[in-house]
């Protein structure tokens, strides 16, 4: 017998319950800030969190669940036949039945869902954007569908500034937010390099880290050009590409067409990152399109010298010329002139690496995102 939602969540004193929606199955960027922001929102004990998110009723547990679970947060798992489903309506209205809560959602399907609560319920809804991709017609309808239906939230949380102006509309820039990514302070001692895999690269020179989805909007082919122009300069590195997606063929393809094959390391999804880090000497971000890339605030934590396209909120997180270079997107002669740069003067890189640490916290840490979220919150109920 099916224990009924609400003895599932019982309210935790008379503290407003966020009922917080997303459809994933990666620890991406969006899912990456909620997993450091829901402890410390527990923590603080101003508001009940209830995370929940979608799956087949019998497809396993998706890397999510279990980062969830192995953080200790509890997942309410939402079970659809198909991707658009509306049988999880019911649980979601049991869920904002109590007074004072909240729904926040992260992505196209969530709004989907967080406007029929709001309608069916009448509870406020908090609608969240991140960074847009364009890799084909289905997912730019998708984004779109997003922002038509994000103009119905009683509040828009956007990661950057830059990222709202290009996807909020001028009428509802009022109920607009700006609350930006965090990175967790890490123990010390993971900050000890563990060098172990770049022996298993094979690595020669300079170890050159890009860090991302394999698509057209990140700019791993401008990438691959710079370093084509790199090795014809006589330059001594590798390149090594963590992530996957839809263009890896075509990288690899480029690899060899610009004669830096032997140069390129194509290493697919890596689970943990804090072992790629460690065993880079520079970070580049050649994207044409971001909202605010988790990657960038990674590398500051490892003290990396960054090489980064002047793209979403890079230009709030990096001072050009002080915590690391800036160039303009879709432009290879400019990332490879950055590039030698670092590799021509190892001082001035590891003093920009250390520059770029140095503004990280107390700025970018998940406590005063955490603060802020709060402050939201009051403010929408306020509302209501």
């Amino acid at each position: 017998m099916s224990v009924p939602i609400l003895a599932r969540y019982p309210r935790i004193g008379t503290v407003p319950r966020i009922v917080v929606l997303i459809s994933t199955r990666i620890v991406g960027g969006p899912a990456k800030g909620l997993l450091q922001v829901i402890p410390e929102l527990r923590r603080r004990g101003r508001f009940e969190v209830v995370l929940c998110t979608f799956a087949d009723r019998k497809g396993p547990d998706s890397p999510f669940m279990l980062a969830a679970r192995e953080r200790g947060i509890r997942v309410n798992v939402l079970h659809q036949r198909h991707h658009w489903d509306l049988g999880p309506l019911k649980e979601l209205r049991e869920l904002v039945e109590p007074a004072g809560t909240i729904i926040q959602t992260h992505g196209y399907k969530e709004a989907v869902f967080g406007l029929a609560v709001k309608r069916l319920s009448g509870r406020p809804w908090i609608a969240f954007l991140h960074g847009t991709t364009e890799e084909n017609l289905k997912v730019r309808l998708y984004h779109r569908l997003d922002q038509e239906l994000t103009k119905h939230a009683d509040a828009i949380v956007s990661v950057s500034r830059e990222l709202a102006e290009r996807t909020v509309g001028p009428r509802h820039r009022a109920k607009l937010t700006i609350i930006e990514n965090a990175v967790e302070r890490p123990p010390q001692e993971s900050l000890v390099p563990r060098r172990t895999l770049r022996q298993a690269w094979q690595a020669k020179g300079w170890v050159i880290g890009c860090i991302g989805r394999l698509s057209h909007e990140k700019g791993q082919a401008q990438l691959i050009e710079a370093a084509g122009r790199l090795v014809r300069q006589g330059a001594l590195f590798t390149l090594v590409l963590a992530g996957d997606g839809p263009d890896r063929d075509l990288l690899q393809e480029k690899a060899q067409t610009e004669g830096v094959g032997a140069h390129v390391r194509f290493l697919g999804h890596m689970p943990r990152m804090d072992e790629i880090y460690a065993n880079l000497d520079m970070l580049v971000l050649p994207s044409h399109r971001e909202g605010m890339p988790n990657v960038i605030l990674e590398a500051m934590q490892w003290r990396l010298p960054i090489v980064s396209t002047a793209v979403g909120a890079v230009p709030e997180m990096l001072v050009n010329g002080v915590s690391g270079l800036l160039v303009r997107p879709g432009d290879p002669i400019s990332l490879a002139r950055a590039i030698a740069a670092f590799m021509g003067d190892p001082e001035k890189a590891a003093r920009m690496g250390r520059k770029a640490y140095e503004a990280l916290y107390p700025r970018f840490s998940p406590e005063r995102r955490a603060e802020k979220f709060e402050s939201l919150y009051n403010r929408v109920l306020e509302a209501v």
